[in-house]
């Protein structure tokens, strides 16, 4: 009887389809998957592996720098500048992968893994529809800012006579004295070359105007001399009932002439 010949074995029987993998939203954001690209692959050691890209599911592009978990092992990587990542060495089984990335809900994957299989796939994430109410930065007025937001509201009340910083280019004047001549209520009363403004609605009849320059007490004598240079605004009071009480001192009988400059404290 001659002997049976060895059967040789039986190659193994190679299935070509889809892995099964479906996204999981967590919370409350859910992100759709792409469709994937399966491919069998029998590397040597008989291990598979899950190559993926990350991209935004609006705009298509890749999520660089997107953190990679597999949940339930020490596995963890991240996608470089286009989006990629790859893990190798992995059996067969089923796996649930986590993505986050900064802007995007935290999605997770089901994949399920044969011996010696490599899945290839595109992982979509949501960005987040959040809209953040807008946020008004507004600077701190300067000094000069602020005087002249305090000299248009008491230009508005309607009392008294302003010269403003455009007014003052207009008249071509040289000093404050040649400003004030022909404003109603005031005279320049000039003596030797020596000039004071004088009030004529005073209670108690002319009397010399009261000066500040920059809210502080000026002399009376030497301001009609002042040049106009870095004047920037001027109020004019006639008479102490029609001044501003911040202009008013204890004593005040009469108006009140007030000059702002642009290199006032």
């Amino acid at each position: 009887m001659l002997p049976v010949p060895p059967v040789p074995p039986v190659p193994p029987v190679v299935r070509t389809g889809r892995s099964l993998l479906f996204a999981v939203g967590l919370g409350a954001f859910v992100c759709a998957a792409s469709a994937s690209q399966v491919r069998n692959n029998s590397p040597s050691g008989g291990t598979g592996g899950i190559v993926g890209r990350v991209i935004d599911q609006q705009s298509r592009v890749p999520v660089g720098g997107a953190s990679i978990s597999l949940l339930g092992t020490h596995l963890q990587t991240s996608t470089d500048s286009s989006g990629s990542f790859t893990e190798a060495g992995l059996g067969s089984g089923t796996y649930l992968i986590e993505v986050r990335a900064i802007g995007y809900g935290v999605t997770s994957w089901v994949v399920r893994l044969r011996d010696g299989e490599i899945v290839d796939y595109v992982f979509e994430l949501a960005p987040f529809d959040l809209q953040l109410d807008p946020v008004t930065v507004e600077g701190r007025p300067s000094t000069a800012q602020r005087r002249m937001q305090e000299f248009e509201e008491r230009r508005r009340s309607g009392r008294g006579v302003f010269i403003t910083e455009a007014q003052i280019q207009a008249s071509h004047a040289t000093t404050v004295g040649e400003l004030l001549r022909g404003v109603p209520g005031v005279r320049m009363n000039c003596r030797s070359g020596v000039c004071t403004a004088q009030m004529t609605r005073g209670a108690h009849g002319i009397c010399a105007a009261d000066w500040v320059v920059d809210g502080l007490p000026a002399t009376m004598s030497s301001t009609p001399h002042l040049p106009v240079v870095g004047i920037i605004a001027i109020e004019i009071y006639r008479s102490a009932s029609e001044a501003p009480a911040e202009f008013l001192k204890a004593d005040s009988q009469c108006g009140v002439i007030a000059i702002w400059t642009k290199s006032g404290p």
